[in-house]
């Protein structure tokens, strides 16, 4: 919870929670003094023949109309940081999402983006306007009435302390409790069930206290020790020490001390609530570093994505080698024990049906599927260690259909262009290329869609643009555009230059000169000749 918390402050700063945090606790000193100036009133009220305390109950109006105020101001902006905490936490998570790989995008992180629906963003809003004022009023009201006791009667003071410290001791007790052992999310648990059919994983309890029975706990704390202080008033008022009407308020005071904190118990299964939330969210932006891990044995409670993180950075060399593939979909094989070999900076054609294994073998190769058996690897490395911003970075799936593909884009790309070194806008087909899509972007309008000439255009460049190691091209769907169109095929000859490139093509479609060709054929994949124009 903290790390997704120092997250959002950090891109959100905390001026907003500092202000917030100010407001209320002036609101809370506020309301102890408004709790403090019932003792000269009810004493005055309850003494015989004593008149009406009109003073005190002016100066009670006036601190009155002043919490209402700062009551009122503290809503807005808790409201307003709850709605900033939501949209920051989840743009954080779409962005994060953005930038890895397919393979990570599993099962388990789908049940978690689907988990933050409308009750998240209500918990989450709901922490800063309704939680942290109650939180807040918990601890400050009453050390503000009891600093104020103090100068009435040091022993009521001392009770009302007491019973502060033991209520803040069992309050650390019952979070320990309650955190004392993580319980695996939705995702992770189907994912346990799933992986141990045979009935062997048991679900862990969790925390070792559920939340209702946390404030029902912390509720008896609180009425022990509300229950101890009016004893103590009673006891001085029966005696000696306190005269009956007084010791009547004192009790008064120790009551509506209290009940700060039996508002803020009422909140332990919110708090949870939002606990839950954070952990989702963390999980998500990979920032969980510690509800990971079960603190009763140490066992490892993410799943396979979050625990084994690819890290590898990206080989020196670009050779492509598929070692005893097999992959299986919906239980039936698909690819088995596959092996071929392509060396760096050549351009292969991959041909062949059906066109669902030709993709499945370019997913393969850029680390978005991982085989059941066997290895892909690119300079004798396995393609799923690579970290995600080296396989982001090194490698490029080109396709018309890949979305972005707007004319915003295109203007955005023929801008970089015009920074970009004059070599680059002077290799063949690429002049013909950015001339072509500016007259595009100039004729349509905003809202009207490229052209598929055009989208293969930006596509092309923007890899160009990129200057990535390994260049996956999909050209299985549509038209067939290197052979009816001789500007995009030179287009494309300029960016399979000096890096391994693989073309998918449809079937039947025309090739550019490549260096190899391998052709899918059922369950296997057998090389051929290299394709001449």
């Amino acid at each position: 919870m903290r790390p997704v918390l120092a997250r959002f402050l950090q891109v959100s700063g905390s001026r907003a929670l500092k202000s917030l945090l100010l407001v209320l606790l002036l609101g809370a000193v506020v309301q102890g003094i408004a709790f403090a100036l019932v003792v000269p009133i009810t004493e005055d009220l309850l003494t015989p023949d004593a008149a009406v305390p009109w003073t005190w109950i002016a100066v009670l109006a006036v601190i009155g109309l002043l919490y209402a105020v700062l009551h009122h101001r503290s809503v807005p902006m808790g409201n307003d940081l709850g709605a900033e905490l939501v949209t920051t936490l989840h743009r954080a998570v779409a962005e994060s999402t953005r930038q890895l790989p397919n393979r990570a995008l599993g099962a388990a992180h789908s049940d978690r983006l689907a988990s933050l629906d409308g009750t998240a963003v209500v918990v989450l809003m709901g922490q800063p306007a309704h939680v942290l004022r109650p939180a807040v009023a918990a601890v400050a009201t009453p050390l503000t009435v009891i600093v104020i006791s103090a100068f009435l009667d040091v022993r009521v003071a001392l009770t009302l302390a007491a019973g502060l410290l033991v209520l803040a001791l069992a309050s650390v007790l019952v979070a320990r409790l309650l955190t004392r052992r993580e319980e695996p999310d939705g995702a992770e648990w189907l994912r346990r069930t799933y992986e141990e059919q045979d009935g062997a994983h048991e679900k862990p309890g969790g925390g070792l206290l559920l939340p209702a029975a946390g404030e029902v706990l912390l509720w008896r704390v609180v009425e022990l020790a509300t229950c101890a202080a009016v004893g103590v008033c009673a006891a001085l008022a029966s005696g000696d020490g306190l005269s009956a009407a007084k010791g009547a308020a004192l009790i008064v005071l120790s009551v509506l001390t209290y009940r700060p904190m039996m508002e803020a118990v009422l909140l332990t299964s919110t708090v949870m609530n939002a606990r839950e939330v954070m952990r989702t969210i963390g999980k998500l932006l990979g920032t969980d570093a510690t509800d990971g891990t079960d603190a009763t044995d140490g066992t490892d409670a993410t799943d396979g994505a979050q625990a084994d993180r690819p890290s590898a950075e990206w080989p020196g060399r670009g050779d492509i080698t598929f070692d005893a593939v097999t992959l299986r979909v919906a239980g039936t094989a698909v690819l088995d024990r596959v092996s071929f070999a392509i060396p760096e900076g050549s351009t292969t054609a991959l041909v062949g049906t059906p066109d669902g294994t030709r993709l499945l073998l370019g997913d393969l190769l850029t680390g978005d599927l991982t085989p059941i058996s066997g290895q892909v690897r690119v300079g004798g490395t396995d393609v799923t260690a690579l970290a995600p911003a080296a396989v982001e970075r090194h490698i490029a799936r080109v396709s018309p259909a890949a979305p972005g593909l707007t004319r915003e884009a295109a203007a955005r790309l023929l801008d970089t262009f015009a920074e970009s070194p004059a070599a680059l806008a002077e290799r063949p087909g690429v002049r013909d290329g950015l001339d072509g899509l500016r007259a595009a972007v100039a004729q349509g309008s905003g809202t009207t869609a490229l052209s598929e000439r055009d989208r293969w255009r930006l596509a092309l460049l923007r890899a160009l643009r990129d200057d990535p190691s390994l260049v996956v091209v999909d050209a299985s769907a549509g038209t067939d555009p290197f052979g009816t169109d001789p500007a995009l095929t030179e287009l494309f000859t300029a960016l399979a230059r000096d890096r391994t490139c693989w073309l998918i093509t449809g079937v039947g479609s025309q090739h550019p000169p490549c260096d190899r060709l391998l052709e899918a054929t059922g369950t296997g994949v057998t090389a051929g000749s290299p394709v001449p124009n």
